[in-house]
Protein backbone atom coordinates (compact mmCIF):
# COMPACT_ATOMS: atom_id res chain seq x y z
CA UNK A 1 0.00 0.00 0.00
CA UNK A 2 2.59 2.22 0.73
CA UNK A 3 4.24 1.97 -2.31
CA UNK A 4 1.43 2.03 -4.38
CA UNK A 5 0.77 5.71 -2.42
CA UNK A 6 4.58 5.98 -3.38
CA UNK A 7 4.03 5.07 -6.95
CA UNK A 8 0.69 7.59 -7.40
CA UNK A 9 2.82 10.30 -5.78
CA UNK A 10 5.73 10.27 -8.10
CA UNK A 11 3.77 9.60 -10.61
CA UNK A 12 1.61 12.71 -9.62
CA UNK A 13 5.50 14.61 -8.72
CA UNK A 14 6.13 13.23 -12.61
CA UNK A 15 3.18 14.76 -13.66
CA UNK A 16 4.01 17.78 -12.10
CA UNK A 17 7.31 17.66 -13.39
CA UNK A 18 6.32 17.65 -16.55
CA UNK A 19 3.35 20.24 -16.75
CA UNK A 20 6.28 22.24 -15.19
CA UNK A 21 8.80 21.47 -18.08
CA UNK A 22 5.93 22.31 -20.42
CA UNK A 23 4.78 25.43 -18.80
CA UNK A 24 8.55 26.27 -18.58
CA UNK A 25 8.90 25.45 -22.87
CA UNK A 26 6.05 27.65 -23.58
CA UNK A 27 7.20 30.75 -22.01
CA UNK A 28 10.76 30.31 -23.28
CA UNK A 29 9.07 30.46 -26.38
CA UNK A 30 6.86 33.24 -25.52
CA UNK A 31 9.79 34.94 -24.54
CA UNK A 32 11.99 33.91 -27.52
CA UNK A 33 8.90 35.13 -29.88
CA UNK A 34 8.46 38.85 -28.20
CA UNK A 35 12.35 39.57 -27.77
CA UNK A 36 12.53 38.74 -32.25
CA UNK A 37 9.37 40.53 -32.43
CA UNK A 38 11.10 43.62 -30.61
CA UNK A 39 14.15 43.68 -31.87
CA UNK A 40 12.63 43.69 -35.58
CA UNK A 41 10.62 46.30 -34.31
CA UNK A 42 13.51 48.05 -32.96
CA UNK A 43 16.02 47.32 -35.54
CA UNK A 44 15.52 50.08 -38.59
CA UNK A 45 14.21 48.22 -41.88
CA UNK A 46 17.27 49.45 -44.10
CA UNK A 47 16.15 50.38 -48.17
CA UNK A 48 16.58 47.98 -50.46
CA UNK A 49 18.06 50.70 -52.75
CA UNK A 50 20.66 52.89 -51.44
CA UNK A 51 20.02 56.44 -54.36
CA UNK A 52 23.66 58.27 -54.15
CA UNK A 53 22.87 61.88 -55.03
CA UNK A 54 25.22 62.42 -58.65
CA UNK A 55 27.45 65.97 -57.97
CA UNK A 56 26.92 68.03 -59.88
CA UNK A 57 29.58 69.30 -62.49
CA UNK A 58 30.76 72.64 -61.49
CA UNK A 59 31.29 74.79 -64.71
CA UNK A 60 33.31 77.53 -64.22
CA UNK A 61 32.53 80.24 -66.47
CA UNK A 62 35.54 82.95 -67.37
CA UNK A 63 34.27 86.73 -68.62
CA UNK A 64 36.69 87.60 -71.82
CA UNK A 65 36.69 91.41 -71.27
CA UNK A 66 35.86 93.12 -74.20
CA UNK A 67 38.43 95.05 -76.46
CA UNK A 68 37.69 98.50 -76.51
CA UNK A 69 38.75 100.18 -79.71
CA UNK A 70 39.61 103.94 -79.54
CA UNK A 71 38.84 105.82 -82.36
CA UNK A 72 40.81 109.28 -82.67
CA UNK A 73 39.31 111.49 -85.24
CA UNK A 74 41.33 113.87 -86.58
CA UNK A 75 39.32 116.79 -88.15
CA UNK A 76 40.34 117.65 -91.65
CA UNK A 77 41.86 121.13 -91.31
CA UNK A 78 39.79 123.81 -93.62
CA UNK A 79 42.15 125.19 -96.32
CA UNK A 80 42.87 129.21 -94.89
CA UNK A 81 41.35 131.35 -97.64
CA UNK A 82 43.60 134.49 -97.35
CA UNK A 83 42.03 137.57 -99.55
CA UNK A 84 44.22 139.70 -100.63
CA UNK A 85 42.63 143.48 -100.60
CA UNK A 86 43.84 145.13 -103.41
CA UNK A 87 45.21 149.04 -102.74
CA UNK A 88 42.29 151.52 -103.35
CA UNK A 89 44.30 153.60 -105.84
CA UNK A 90 41.79 156.48 -107.07
CA UNK A 91 40.26 159.39 -104.50
CA UNK A 92 37.51 158.48 -106.21
CA UNK A 93 36.17 154.93 -104.64
CA UNK A 94 36.91 156.48 -101.41
CA UNK A 95 34.67 159.67 -101.98
CA UNK A 96 31.13 157.74 -103.81
CA UNK A 97 31.69 154.61 -101.71
CA UNK A 98 30.01 154.17 -97.82
CA UNK A 99 33.23 154.78 -96.04
CA UNK A 100 32.05 152.57 -93.06
CA UNK A 101 32.93 149.63 -95.25
CA UNK A 102 36.19 150.88 -96.13
CA UNK A 103 38.02 151.31 -92.64
CA UNK A 104 41.04 149.55 -92.72
CA UNK A 105 41.35 149.46 -96.20
CA UNK A 106 44.87 150.26 -97.33
CA UNK A 107 45.50 152.73 -100.02
CA UNK A 108 48.09 152.95 -102.56
CA UNK A 109 47.58 156.91 -104.16
CA UNK A 110 49.99 157.87 -107.20
CA UNK A 111 50.74 161.53 -108.50
CA UNK A 112 47.69 162.85 -105.72
CA UNK A 113 47.47 166.92 -106.06
CA UNK A 114 47.81 168.61 -102.33
CA UNK A 115 44.82 170.56 -102.22
CA UNK A 116 45.26 172.28 -98.73
CA UNK A 117 47.37 171.63 -96.30
CA UNK A 118 45.55 172.07 -92.53
CA UNK A 119 48.35 171.71 -89.76
CA UNK A 120 51.66 170.08 -89.57
CA UNK A 121 50.84 166.70 -90.26
CA UNK A 122 47.32 167.00 -91.54
CA UNK A 123 46.19 167.55 -95.10
CA UNK A 124 43.48 167.48 -98.13
CA UNK A 125 44.72 165.56 -101.02
CA UNK A 126 41.96 165.24 -104.09
CA UNK A 127 40.78 166.89 -106.91
CA UNK A 128 38.16 169.19 -105.71
CA UNK A 129 36.24 170.20 -102.70
CA UNK A 130 33.72 167.43 -103.12
CA UNK A 131 36.32 164.92 -104.33
CA UNK A 132 39.03 164.95 -101.51
CA UNK A 133 40.83 162.66 -98.88
CA UNK A 134 41.72 164.38 -95.38
CA UNK A 135 45.76 162.53 -94.74
CA UNK A 136 47.34 162.09 -91.52
CA UNK A 137 51.41 161.54 -91.17
CA UNK A 138 51.76 158.47 -88.91
CA UNK A 139 53.96 159.07 -86.38
CA UNK A 140 56.70 157.36 -88.21
CA UNK A 141 56.83 160.25 -90.59
CA UNK A 142 56.64 163.14 -87.85
CA UNK A 143 59.38 162.32 -85.42
CA UNK A 144 62.91 162.60 -85.62
CA UNK A 145 64.86 163.94 -89.07
CA UNK A 146 61.65 162.94 -91.08
CA UNK A 147 59.69 166.14 -89.16
CA UNK A 148 62.68 168.40 -90.61
CA UNK A 149 62.34 166.42 -94.09
CA UNK A 150 59.14 165.83 -94.96
CA UNK A 151 57.58 169.91 -95.39
CA UNK A 152 53.82 168.88 -97.27
CA UNK A 153 52.50 172.20 -99.18
CA UNK A 154 49.35 173.07 -101.38
CA UNK A 155 49.43 171.91 -104.98
CA UNK A 156 52.88 169.50 -104.44
CA UNK A 157 52.00 166.43 -106.58
CA UNK A 158 52.64 163.07 -104.18
CA UNK A 159 52.74 159.51 -103.84
CA UNK A 160 50.75 158.31 -100.79
CA UNK A 161 50.47 154.82 -99.14
CA UNK A 162 49.04 153.83 -95.98
CA UNK A 163 45.65 152.78 -94.12
CA UNK A 164 42.02 154.09 -93.95
CA UNK A 165 40.63 154.96 -90.60
CA UNK A 166 37.45 156.38 -88.93
CA UNK A 167 37.72 159.94 -87.65
CA UNK A 168 37.78 160.74 -84.09
CA UNK A 169 35.57 162.51 -82.00
CA UNK A 170 36.18 166.69 -82.46
CA UNK A 171 38.01 166.84 -79.36
CA UNK A 172 40.39 164.03 -79.90
CA UNK A 173 40.78 165.08 -83.69
CA UNK A 174 42.06 168.74 -82.00
CA UNK A 175 44.34 167.00 -79.63
CA UNK A 176 46.04 164.78 -81.78
CA UNK A 177 46.47 167.22 -84.62
CA UNK A 178 47.99 169.99 -84.12
CA UNK A 179 46.90 173.03 -85.92
CA UNK A 180 43.41 172.12 -86.36
CA UNK A 181 40.49 174.38 -85.78
CA UNK A 182 37.37 173.39 -84.32
CA UNK A 183 35.41 174.12 -87.51
CA UNK A 184 37.89 171.48 -89.08
CA UNK A 185 37.63 169.16 -86.72
CA UNK A 186 33.50 169.38 -86.90
CA UNK A 187 34.00 168.74 -90.76
CA UNK A 188 35.94 166.08 -90.48
CA UNK A 189 32.65 164.36 -88.72
CA UNK A 190 31.07 164.01 -92.55
CA UNK A 191 34.15 162.66 -94.25
CA UNK A 192 33.91 159.23 -91.30
CA UNK A 193 37.11 158.10 -92.27
CA UNK A 194 40.93 159.66 -93.07
CA UNK A 195 44.20 158.02 -94.54
CA UNK A 196 47.19 157.39 -92.01
CA UNK A 197 49.90 157.94 -94.78
CA UNK A 198 53.07 155.65 -93.41
CA UNK A 199 54.47 156.32 -96.37
CA UNK A 200 55.37 159.64 -98.76
CA UNK A 201 57.15 160.49 -102.07
CA UNK A 202 57.47 163.82 -103.05
CA UNK A 203 56.93 164.16 -107.54
CA UNK A 204 58.77 166.74 -109.08
CA UNK A 205 57.29 169.04 -110.48
CA UNK A 206 56.55 169.87 -114.07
Amino acid sequence: MYKQNCTLSNIQNDGNLVSKKSWLSKATLLTLLVTGITACATEPKQPDVVVVPTPQATVTVTATPQVTTTVVVTPTPQPTTIVQTQPITDVLVITNANKQTLVNRPVQFTNVNVQSVVGDRTFWVGSSNAQRVFVVLAPNLDAGSAENKIVVKAGQTLDLAGVLKLVPSVKQAQQQWKGLTATEAQGLKNQVIYLEASQIRFKPSI
